[in-house]
């Protein structure tokens, strides 16, 4: 079905817009040709390749929600209550680290997509390597700094027993660190080039792999003994590291090897490391810093301020977020590659129309959720935990989320359309700040200064942020400025490299220069 929309749009293409893969004989991610004003066959494939690229993306997002879920599920089963506060906690000191590195390669589909809208297939295999050498390095370095995840965890100053269960979690989470960076790295090589469908189907398996492996170890079955929360981490390390391995052969496959020359592509680059590095570390930042500072509210501002019920109120809260957030950031991630491929090719106004449908869906979508958080969100709360205590704090949380949905869904759309343009370094600078000041500032001072408000009040910080920087989001990508970022003009230090880049990247440098001028 999702190739059949990908063909559809292709064949209401010019003949001059399609790429022609020989291993499938099909026309793959290939975007119409950009018409002045749009015409009605043009908005018909672009819809359409539009929703061929996204809704692989959403599985693929969703997937990660339903593999914590589950496993929040299976340890919720255990009736252990520490265990239910400290997945969360624990999760989240694994991705502090983590995180940097899913940010650096997230910019694998930028520049993959932008290559291959430049026709530079070479390129896009390229970029993969790159991505997996950056995931070796990150294992290397998660396995070095195991022994000082006891004097992290007792920083949280939870109940002793809490922190045992995060300190069990974490130890093995942490293994996850070099698969994670690489799987994640990888997909978003085959998002880049169009193919959302491979990212799709490994993100599924290895769900089957971690529900198998997770029930097996928590609960002791097939003669195993029960690991309780340490089966979790060790099902996650099992799927990820699955998942890796299944993109990988993929990656050098005989198609993946005749489209975009990933055989004879797989040696370490200066160059594109670097370039990779300079785009991606500002994503990479902020989404160190969204991890840390939300590691900072739910271990500081939630737990240690208002007690383990709190805790398991928002843990269980954060559980239906994941629905409404994830979701939204797979068509982000769709839009991503949308917007890079039209960016090399040298359309920007098609990277406008197409930003502007993800809008209308992830505004659609998340303001659903905010009318059901708002109107059921305590029944929701009890599905997970029926304590009246821990229901009535839910209740009042979701309500908060309710709040704060649309702003989300502006916030996630706009950031990854910039993304896609390469303009991330001014986005990722204000998010910094925003969150650090906004969150952790106001949150801290909302639950000094009226500690009534329990959990409540650290929420209502975190409502403000996310408004704010919805706002911020439509206002630069609606500034304009990304129109005038070219990711591949040579740095002085790439000056004379004897790796030259190909295709028509003058022509897409000279169409966006035109477009940006007509709009100033």
């Amino acid at each position: 079905m999702l190739r059949s929309l990908v063909r559809k749009a292709d064949a209401d293409a010019t003949p001059e817009a399609t790429v022609q893969d020989e291993n499938d004989n099909h026309i793959i991610g290939s975007p119409p040709a950009l018409t002045d004003r749009g015409d009605a066959v043009s908005r018909r494939a672009e819809v359409r390749h539009a929703i061929a690229m996204a809704v692989p993306m959403v599985i693929t997002t969703s997937s990660r929600a339903v593999m914590d879920i589950v496993d929040y599920m299976m340890i919720t089963k255990l009736g252990v209550v520490e265990a239910q506060a400290a997945i969360l906690p624990a999760q989240i000191v694994m991705y502090s680290y983590i995180i940097l590195g899913l940010g650096l390669v997230s910019l694998v589909s930028t520049l993959a997509s932008q290559s291959l809208g430049r026709k530079e297939h070479r390129e896009c295999g390229a970029y993969a390597w790159q991505a997996l050498y950056l995931a070796a390095l990150f294992g290397l370095v998660g396995f070095a700094v195991r022994p000082l995840l006891p004097g992290l965890i007792a920083l949280f100053d939870h109940e002793s027993a809490v922190q045992v269960m995060e300190l069990s979690y974490s130890r093995i989470a942490i293994l996850t660190a070099g698969p994670t960076v690489a799987a994640y790295g990888l997909g978003w090589f085959f998002v880049g080039v169009h193919r959302p469908w491979v990212t799709m189907w490994s993100a599924i398996e290895a769900n089957v792999v971690n529900i198998a492996v997770s029930y097996v170890l928590i609960f002791g079955r097939l003669g195993f003994e029960p690991l309780g929360i340490a089966g979790a981490a060790w099902g996650t390390f099992a799927a990820v590291s699955y998942r890796a391995l299944r993109l990988l052969l993929t990656l050098i496959g005989p198609k993946a090897s005749s489209m975009f020359h990933t055989r004879t592509t797989w040696r370490p680059s200066a160059n594109r490391m670097w370039r990779l590095i300079r785009v991606g570390l500002p994503c990479g930042l902020q989404w160190l810093c969204d991890v840390a500072v939300w590691a900072i509210f739910v271990n500081f501002l939630v737990g240690t301020k208002f007690g383990t019920i709190h805790l398991i109120a928002t843990n269980t809260a954060w559980q239906y977020m994941r629905i409404a957030f994830l979701p939204t950031m797979g068509v982000g991630q769709a839009l991503t590659a949308l917007v890079g491929k039209s960016i090399g090719a040298g359309q920007p106004q098609r990277a406008i129309r197409e930003t502007r449908f993800a809008i209308l869906i992830t505004l659609a979508y998340m303001g659903s959720l905010s009318l059901i958080y708002a109107l059921l969100g305590g029944r929701l709360i009890a599905l997970f935990n029926a304590d009246p205590a821990i229901v009535k704090i839910g209740a009042t949380i979701m309500i908060c989320a309710a709040s704060f949905q649309l702003f989300d869904a502006i916030g996630i759309t706009y950031t990854s359309g910039l993304r896609g343009a390469g303009d991330t370094f001014i986005p990722s600078m204000v998010f910094i700040i925003s969150n650090w000041v906004i969150l952790v500032g106001g949150g801290w001072l909302i639950a000094t200064m009226r500690p009534e408000l329990g959990s409540l009040g650290p929420w209502i910080a975190a409502a403000v942020l996310i408004a704010f920087t919805g706002v911020f989001m439509w206002w630069r990508w609606h500034s304009r400025a990304w129109m005038k970022i070219d990711l591949f003009q040579p740095s002085p230090s790439e000056e004379g490299s004897d790796v030259p880049l190909k295709g028509n990247g003058d022509a897409s440098s000279a169409a966006v220069s035109a477009v940006t001028n007509s709009a100033s």
